[in-house]
C-alpha cells in the first residue's frame, strides 16, 4: 500500500509526503491526520 501511495505522489510530481497524526488518531487505529506536501525545485 505505501508503495502505492509513494508511485501517485511521484507520478503527480511531489517528492516527499509527510502524514502528520495525534497520538491519539495513532492508538485509535485511525490515523489519517493531514497530510502535508514538500516540494523540492
Amino acid at each position: 500500500m505505501a508503495e502505492n501511495i509513494m508511485n501517485q505522489l511521484a507520478d503527480a510530481g511531489y517528492d516527499y509526503a509527510v502524514a502528520i497524526a495525534t497520538q491519539a488518531e495513532i492508538e485509535a487505529g485511525a490515523a489519517c491526520g493531514q497530510l502535508s506536501l514538500i516540494v523540492e525545485e
